[in-house]
């Protein structure tokens, strides 16, 4: 009898070193999570981009914009990797539980909800940050129309369009983080409570239906995130199409510009061939005329002097020539 109970004791501290190595291993993730979300101090507000653009120019207003939109990128985004980093420990936990129990299943269903819970999260956040894109983008195409020559009148206006639109952003972005940041804190809880369950066997969790109900609330929450994230959307839409038949219509005008720089060097060149055609470089022995075609491109050069002043001279010589022979030959007949 004692031998039976001795070897029952010794697989019970068996199995519990096992799950306690288990643990160990699943909490070296937990351990080593920050338990707190990067915070977001907001989007830069009309006023301070003024400031900026008052000290460093004009461009230091789209500088400041852009740099504040790929920010909130990188923040959102290392944000959303710490929240997967510790669904991973807490489903590695979750997963290790093999034998029905209340308290593990009441676990998995709270994990089940938390899952989904995340995977909204996860898709918010690409939304937020193709949100963020775009508003980077809009100031990206407003510095360029700015820079094409748009009136004074029409860039103030744009600038303020955009920095109004701050105001929301951040309340967006703010707003966002702390949802994140209570599912990290839930994820954090669950797993603690997962490693409570381990230890203490089959114990119930009294707290259940009461965790459930505000998991359930998030959805209220998760329904304001999403609702000011629309209205971004719908206006930085609206702004981006706006803005790119300006950049149409500048890029139409650069065209213009050029074709009609083009056509006044092609009409500048053919009065100049016009002007060296009148004239008679034939006549001009070491001068050159330069030839061009159509559309006024030089094709060659021709040297002139083969004919008129240089014949010219060609027949005074001759008649020189025939005027002395004809002296020579009375000169002699004498």
């Amino acid at each position: 009898m004692t031998d039976k109970t001795d070897k029952t004791d010794k697989t019970d501290m068996t199995n519990k070193e096992v799950q306690q190595n288990q643990q160990t291993t699943a909490n070296q993730t937990t351990d080593s999570t920050d338990s707190n979300l990067a915070n977001f101090t907001g989007m830069p507000s009309l006023e301070t981009l003024w400031q900026e653009q008052r000290t460093k120019g004009s461009d230091g207003f789209y500088s400041m914009y852009i740099t504040a939109a790929k920010t909130a990128q990188t923040i959102i985004q290392n944000n959303l990797d710490l929240l997967m980093q510790q669904a991973g420990s807490l489903n590695v936990a979750v997963a290790e539980f093999v034998e029905a129990d209340t308290a593990v299943d009441q676990l998995k269903e709270r994990w089940g909800f938390l899952q989904k819970t995340l995977e909204e999260v996860a898709n918010t956040t690409r939304i937020v940050k193709t949100t963020l894109g775009a508003y980077a983008d809009a100031a990206v195409s407003v510095q360029k129309l700015e820079a094409g020559g748009f009136t004074e009148q029409y860039i103030l206006h744009r600038k303020e369009e955009l920095g109004m639109q701050n105001g929301d952003l951040t309340k967006l972005l703010v707003e966002f983080s702390r949802y994140a940041q209570t599912l990290l804190d839930a994820l954090i809880s669950e797993s603690k409570t997962a490693d409570l369950i381990k230890k203490q066997g089959n114990a119930g969790d009294a707290n259940h239906k009461v965790q459930m109900a505000l998991y359930q609330s998030w959805l209220q929450h998760a329904f304001e995130v999403n609702k000011i994230l629309e209205g971004r959307l719908v206006f930085i839409s609206g702004l981006l199409e706006s803005l790119k038949k300006d950049l149409t219509t500048l890029q139409v005008s650069k065209m213009e510009q050029d074709v009609q720089e083009r056509a006044r060097q092609v009409a500048a060149r053919r009065y100049k061939a016009k002007v060296e055609d009148v004239t008679d470089y034939d006549d001009l022995e070491g001068q050159y005329r330069n030839r061009y075609d159509e559309d006024g491109n030089l094709i060659g050069v021709d040297e002139g002097g083969t004919g008129g002043n240089r014949r010219g001279w060609q027949v005074v010589i001759v008649m020189a020539a025939i005027v002395l022979a004809v002296i020579a030959y009375f000169v002699l007949k004498r």
